[in-house]
């Protein structure tokens, strides 16, 4: 059969940045679509076991080099010098020219997609919330071939969508679990003797929440038991209320949250997509993050979805006002899925959809 039928299934290069796990856990969404076949790219040193048995792993140098700091002058994000980026784009290329693939999907560097771009191959570009509006990220949209967003439009900016919707796909994330059918609820009937549980999910592209802001807001809510999953920052440095118990981390992040009357998570996308899988009221709690990103998804989940949202930085946040908005519209969590999740064939319908037209213009 030659290249050109259309039976052939494409081929698709993934480079998944190594900042937290979320951007290999999209790669690995991407494979388990099974529509195209996949190499993934990345500096993640925990790749190999985030991803399916046999995948094609191709281990890249990080991008992390002591002491650079980058020029205020500069129009990119991230430039050091030195062998370790050297071979880290050696490699990059190399693997370009092993796989040849039809299509290259970045997830996300401005550098990596722009480097590939120059390369000579198609780019798509995973757009992320955020104030993204800097000179390096202008350059990135204007040369890349497509963008895509791992939720509906929406939640998207609407000036943002203005300038550049023509250019992306919505794919949203595959509701996997039939979430879409379902209504959100408590896992118990919360009458007045009722202790209601809060199972919290810290992110872990920051390093964790503090504890002083986990305190607070379990103090402000002092009838719920709080169950804290994920790293915490100064676990020793401050006592913790009675109705706080702190886990670390879980691999059974779904069944935690699912056992919870009302769960707090990041703002990040895929503690998003767990939470709202999950079917429970919900808020979210946005980290600090590079360009507000985790600030502004929360900020259009609560515009388009009604989820309220607190800073966990923020000390004049308020819990209790949140946890009690949550749990009187439980609705919200149903509207946010609606905004994130897409039937699975949809959802793998857009990216060949995607891929095919990308993949013409070579």
């Amino acid at each position: 059969m030659t290249r050109s039928a259309v039976t052939a299934r494409r081929r698709v290069l993934y480079y998944a940045h190594q900042h937290g796990a979320g951007h290999v856990h999209h790669a690995r969404t991407l494979m388990g679509a099974d529509a195209f076949d996949v190499t993934v790219v990345t500096a993640h040193p925990r790749a190999v076991a985030m991803l399916p048995d046999g995948a094609d792993v191709v281990p890249l140098p990080s991008d992390l080099v002591d002491g650079h700091r980058q020029p205020a002058s500069s129009a990119l994000h991230w430039t050091p010098v030195g062998p370790q980026i050297q071979q880290r784009f050696g490699t990059l290329l190399a693997a370009s020219q092993r796989v040849q693939p039809d299509v290259v999907v970045v997830d996300v560097s401005v550098e990596a997609a722009l480097f590939l771009r120059l390369a000579g191959y198609p780019v798509i570009h995973r757009r992320m919330h955020g104030d993204r509006t800097d000179a390096a990220h202008r350059l990135l949209y204007a040369e890349v071939d497509a963008l895509v967003a791992y939720y509906g439009a929406g939640l998207e900016d609407p000036g943002w969508l203005e300038q550049y919707g023509q250019k992306t796909v919505n794919l949203g994330t595959p509701d996997v679990t039939g979430r879409l059918s379902e209504r959100a609820g408590t896992a118990q009937r919360l009458d007045s003797a009722a202790v209601p549980r809060i199972a919290v999910v810290t992110g872990t592209g920051g390093g964790g929440v503090r504890l002083t802001d986990l305190a607070r807001a379990a103090q402000q809510v002092p009838a719920a038991q709080w169950e804290v999953y994920g790293p915490v920052v100064e676990p020793q440095t401050v006592a913790t209320p009675p109705n706080l118990a702190l886990h670390g981390w879980t691999d059974s992040v779904a069944a935690r949250l699912a056992e919870a009357d009302l769960v707090v998570v990041s703002a990040g996308h895929n503690a998003s997509v767990d939470a709202v899988r999950s079917g429970r009221p919900l808020v979210l709690a946005p980290e600090v993050r590079p360009f507000d990103e985790q600030l502004r998804f929360a900020q259009a989940a609560q515009a388009q979805a009604g989820v309220p949202w607190c800073a966990w930085a923020d000390p004049e946040a308020d819990w209790a006002g949140a946890v009690r908005t949550a749990l009187a519209d439980p609705a919200a969590a149903d509207r946010l899925a609606h905004q994130l999740l897409t039937e699975p064939a949809e959802h793998r319908r857009r990216w060949e959809e995607l891929v095919d037209r990308v993949a013409r213009r070579r």
